[in-house]
Order: structure tokens, then sequence, then C-alpha cells
């Protein structure tokens, strides 16, 4: 009998480790990634550097959160190839409650695995835009058209979404929220939250790189990705509006910081101009480089070679402006997708900012140029008009005034009170005078 007990035990300790669902037993890792605002290199950075993160640590699925007005078809293009590419599920979700994934959002969202979206959400406005002197503009070039809708239509195709759809998202602008994107079949599902997500698709199967996997995410634990520092770095310094300025400040500090060394604007105007040229993924303009170049080499010329500052100063800091304005992203057809309210809420952010800049600098680079001129002024003293307030004599120095400003006198004559002298030399805090004689002729 007492050898029976133990083995009931081991038998009741066996059985019920086998009742136990294996499903609920799993213990997994879901990692959670972040892209919001502009889709650029940062971005694409990013995401190549959460993908590593979630191979080293071997998560279930990595659920790609999304709220964005769009950005460089180049980058999305990248993530929506690592995607593809991705042993790891991805899921794309647009999120939170109320945010859009337009444009480049959208063609990221439709290269995903399973694709979600948050409640009062939506997607679409995938055209092309361009921006130009008349102001922002639909790109209806029938080759860029084409190639991207079929180029979208091939992603949604891939994972059994409605591709006719999709494909009004660039034709017609379409927009849909969550609702019509579930009934269109153009998303898998509606979640409220990312646990929400992560239950409703645990059990489904999705094709990977390495083949069919089976979601098991159901109570999986969440990771949030935290991006490197040099990623964070890079994802400040990318916006196109801080690289403009910090470009336009770099320039403008630097001439300043020449013009009056010791400051430290010098410095500051070299620090500016390499982090914007470190971030700046949108190409300058070379007709805006060409006028800010124009622009300085006039405020030199106004500087170094005329005195005073007139018209061609006012032209130097003219051709700033102008450089400036040059210098907001283009976003020619074949390289971006980009709403075109961000595009014009960029477009008055960088030249509001870029004209009070240039006035800043120009009202401080002119009294700059008072301060030298006065100066200058201050050394000349020989052949100016002054007159006495005391008695001179060759014994005796006395008070002249000069401009305004009292200054001691000497002179190798009597000199008396209120009588206009010359002053001919100065020694030190000392001015030598005589009085002021008028030619006569012969």
């Amino acid at each position: 009998m007492k050898q029976v007990i133990p083995l009931l035990f081991l038998f009741f300790f066996i059985l019920s480790s086998l009742a136990v669902d294996p499903l609920s037993a799993q213990d997994t890792t879901v990692l959670v990634v972040e892209i919001s605002g502009t889709i650029d290199q940062s971005r694409w950075e990013l995401f190549q550097e959460a993908i590593r993160q979630a191979e080293s640590i071997e998560v279930e699925a990595v659920v790609l959160t999304l709220d964005t007005p769009g950005g460089g078809l180049q980058e999305t293009f990248d993530i929506a190839d690592a995607i593809q590419e991705s042993s790891i599920p991805v899921l794309g979700y647009v999120y939170p409650r109320g945010s859009p994934a337009w444009s480049a959002g959208t063609f990221i969202l439709i290269s995903t695995h399973i694709a979600a979206m948050a409640p009062n959400t939506i997607i679409g406005s995938a055209q092309p835009v361009q921006l130009g002197f008349d102001g922002t503009t639909l790109v209806n070039d029938t080759k860029t058209i084409n190639a991207l809708v079929e180029w979208l239509q091939e992603r949604a195709r891939l994972y059994n979404r409605n591709a006719s759809i999709v494909s009004r998202f660039i034709t017609e602008n379409l927009n849909m929220n969550e609702t019509e994107a579930l009934q269109e079949e153009v998303i898998e599902v509606v979640a409220t939250s990312v646990g929400d997500l992560l239950n409703q698709v645990d059990g489904t199967v999705v094709q990977t790189s390495q083949g069919n996997k089976t979601l098991l995410t159901a109570g999986a634990e969440l990771v949030d990705f935290s991006p490197s520092i040099k990623i964070q770095v890079i994802q400040v310094l990318s916006n196109p509006v801080l690289t403009s300025l910090l470009l336009i400040l770099g320039i403008l500090t630097l001439f300043i910081g020449l013009q009056s060394p010791g400051f430290g604007a010098e410095v500051f105007g070299v620090i500016a101009i390499m982090l914007s040229l470190l971030g700046s993924g949108f190409g300058i303009s070379t007709l805006g480089i060409i006028f800010l170049s124009l622009g300085v080499l006039l405020l030199a010329i106004e500087v170094f070679v005329i005195p005073g500052f007139g018209f061609v100063g006012i032209g130097g800091l003219i051709s700033l402006i102008i450089g400036s304005i040059f210098l907001i992203p283009t976003y020619p057809s074949h390289e971006w997708l980009i709403s075109m309210d961000y595009i014009q809420e960029a477009l008055v952010v960088v030249v509001v900012a870029a004209v009070l800049a240039v006035v800043f600098f120009g009202f401080l680079l002119y009294k700059f140029l008072q301060i030298r001129k006065k100066k200058t002024e201050m050394g000349v003293f020989v052949g100016e008009i002054a007159i006495t307030i005391d008695r001179i004599t060759p014994d005796a120095p006395g008070y002249v005034r000069y401009k305004g400003e009292y200054w001691q006198a000497t002179s190798d004559e009597i000199i008396e009170p209120k009588t206009k002298v010359v002053i001919i030399e100065k020694q030190e805090a000392m001015l030598v005078v005589k009085p002021k004689t008028t030619k006569t002729t012969p």
C-alpha cells in the first residue's frame, strides 16, 4: 500500500500536466514598433533596427503601428521589401484611435502579413503629390500612376486582399475608415488595442519568407521597441522643416561669427550646417544652394568691400530668403507620396520661419556694422574741430568738447575758452590742439 500511494500521485501529476492547454502554457513575446510622422530615411533605419532586435530575441510577431501622413516612396518600398523578406510575421496596425495612414502609410499597411485598423482611423489618399511654384498639385502621369497601381495591387493579391479597391487609393484618392476597409476586404482585423489585435489573430496562419506560420499571440508579452540614440538623432534631424532651418541659421550665424569672432557664433554656424547635412534625407535644391551662396557673397561684398549697408546687402538678404524657400522638399512624383495638407503646412512653417530668421540676423548684422563703423569713427581725431572749455596754456592743459564728449587737451599756444581748435594729434587720452585759423589770400 505504501508503494501504491506514490505511484498514484505520480499518475495524477502526469495526467494533469497533459490536460493543460498548450496554448495557455505558451510563453511568447511580441515586439511593438511605432512609425509616426513622415516616412523617411530615419523610419527605414528604425524598422531595420527593429527587425534585427525581433530576430535576436526570437519574437512571435512584430506589430507595426502606423500614424503617418505619408513620405518617401523609396523608403516605403524598402520597408515593404523588408516585410516580405522577414521570417517573422509583421502585423500592420493603424493606431491609435483617430490616426491616419495616408499615402505611403497605406502602401506599408497593404504590404504587411496582417492588416488591421483601430476605430476611427483612415487609410487612402495615395495619389502622388508634386510641389511647385503654383502650389501643390496631384501627379497624373500615367507611367507613374500605372506602376504604383500595379505594385499596390500585387501586394494586395499576395495577402488575398481586394486588389481592385486598393487601386482606387491611387487613381481616385479614395479614403476608407476601418469599417469600410474591413467590409471591402482591404484589411483583416478591426481592433481596439494591440492586445485585442493579438487575441483576434491568435491561431491565424500567415505566409512568411520561410513558409506558413501559425500565430500564437494570445496573452503574449508586449515589448515596446526603443530605437538607439543614433536613430533618435536621425529622426529629429531628418524633419524637413528643421533641416532647412538649421541650414539657414547655420549660414547666417557663420557669417555673423566671421564678422565678430570670439562669441562662438561661427562655431554654432558650422555645427548647424553639419547637422543639417547629416539629417538631410531630402535633396537640397541646386537652385537653393546657388541663391544661398549668392546671398552670402553679396553680404560679404557689402561688409568687406563697400562701406555701409546698401543695395548690395539688401540683395544678399533677398537671395538668402529665396534660397531658403528653395530648400523646401519638392516631393517629385517618382520619389514621394505624402498628404497635400502636410506639404502645405510644411511650406508655411519653413517660409515663415526662414523669413523671420533672415530678418533677425539681418538686423543683428546691421547692428554689428553700426558698432564697427562707430569704433572706426572714434579712432579719427586728426583734423577734427573741437571747442575749448577751459583756458589752455603750454603749462596747463584744459578740456575741450569734441562731438559731445569732453577730452583733455594741451597746446603750444595760449588758447582762450570757447575757441574753435583743430586736433593735430592724439597722445593716449590727451588731445594736442591749435587754434583754428582762416586762410587769407595775400
